[in-house]
């Protein structure tokens, strides 16, 4: 199954992940250590980008451990495989696969590691079990996910903004589309998957120095393809990043990244 990701990517892999590396590495390393990983341990990192997690595991699990980390972008792995060059990171592997093709991987995993890709794929509550299955017994899952709708700014900027959603549990089905909300549901369908929950905590980096703020308009573009596919103007587009620009440099002005949601959950 393949799914297009929103976001273009060039041969240097996305400069729109730089932002997300540096607004919540710090708190998802924080949680994996208190939660997660430990040296010797066989991770499968899904949906690595450019690899700064994956160097980041690999350097955790030491030696004795490993480190296998996909992504269905080929680009992103280059970049990945050039930052990894040397002897501190032989214990990865990369992979270009999709997230529902790990079975085909014919291995198990004392941890696998997904961060910013459920939101984004079609069948979220799929990957999971496939999650489940993946791990050895005992075996822990962390995943992270976005909740794209308590993003805000203050002063308040039609350029960042949330929205107000609307549930019908009924109707959540795999196979219609990205759900940008999925980090708010990350808890309830690891626990129908037939985990048991270790940890589970929300996330939220405010972006006010300029130089974080401007990583916003790498986002912007990347993603500029698909708002158009989606109905936005050419006009509206131009509109928001002119917007965005003007918030970058107003030293008043503050933006609420969007949430994450972090779980940590184990295989019985």
């Amino acid at each position: 199954m393949t799914e297009k990701y929103e976001c273009e990517v060039s041969k240097g892999g996305s400069q729109g992940l730089d932002l997300l590396d540096l607004s919540f590495n710090p708190t998802t390393m924080s949680f994996m250590k208190n939660n997660a990983i430990k040296p010797g341990m066989k991770v499968l990192d899904v949906g690595c980008g450019t690899g700064v997690m994956s160097r980041w595991l690999a350097k955790e699990v030491g030696p004795t451990g490993k480190v296998v980390a996909i992504d269905n972008s080929e680009n992103q792995l280059e970049a990945a495989r050039l930052a990894s060059q040397g002897s501190d990171f032989e214990n990865i592997e990369y992979k270009l696969l999709s997230v529902y093709d790990i079975l085909d991987l014919k291995e198990k995993f004392d941890l696998i590691y997904c961060r910013f890709v459920l939101h984004h794929v079609h069948s979220p509550r799929k990957a999971i079990k496939l999650f489940y299955e993946a791990l050895n017994p005992g075996g822990i899952y962390v995943g992270e996910e976005g909740l794209i709708s308590a993003g805000f700014a203050y002063p308040p900027s039609f350029a960042w903004t949330g929205y107000e959603v609307q549930f019908d549990q009924a109707k959540e089905e795999d196979g219609k589309g990205r759900d940008g909300d999925f980090g708010m549901k990350l808890y309830f369908y690891s626990k129908k998957a037939g985990f048991d929950i270790l940890a589970c905590q929300l996330v939220q980096p405010v972006l006010w120095e300029k130089e974080r703020k401007a990583l916003l308009l790498y986002g912007l573009k990347e993603f500029k393809a698909t708002a158009l596919e989606q109905g936005m103007t050419d006009a509206e587009w131009q509109n928001k990043y002119k917007e965005t620009e003007r918030l970058i440099e107003d030293d008043n002005q503050m933006i609420a990244f969007s949430q994450s949601c972090q779980v940590a959950a184990k295989k019985p």
